[in-house]
């Protein structure tokens, strides 16, 4: 079913002259988006850089997906489920308050990342 979607996907952003450019850089992105999120949890890089990367992100797991990169989607997910559960830690540990919000992320992510994981073993071991 997730190669449908992906198949279609890259059909749409095949056509469209931007998004095609990005296709072949999704893993790299994808990564440094990633990247800079971890930072962002240790360190405030400012409002527009925190807007670009959030909106980077999702379109670069878009563009992972649209391309099957399972092991990127693996490893990139997994990282921002650890992220959610850094800050779900020091606000615990801080402010004394249990944030739905990042338990659910951690939760959302974190099943995600273990999805396509088991993609990505599916097809390296055929």
């Amino acid at each position: 079913m997730i190669e449908n979607v992906s198949n279609e996907l890259k059909k749409y952003f095949e056509s469209k002259p931007v998004l095609s450019a990005l296709l072949p850089i999704d893993m790299y992105l994808f990564f440094g988006c990633v990247i800079l999120q971890f930072i962002m949890v240790f360190a405030n890089l400012g409002g527009f850089i925190s807007s670009l990367v959030y909106y980077l992100f999702f379109l670069s797991l878009l563009l992972c997906l649209a391309n099957k990169n399972f092991f990127a989607l693996m490893i990139g997910l997994g990282v921002k489920a650890l992220t959610e559960l850094i800050d779900f830690i020091k606000y615990l540990a801080k402010y004394e308050m249990f944030m739905w919000g990042y338990l659910f992320a951690i939760l959302v992510y974190g099943f995600f990342a273990y999805m396509a994981f088991r993609k990505y073993s599916a097809r390296s071991s055929t």
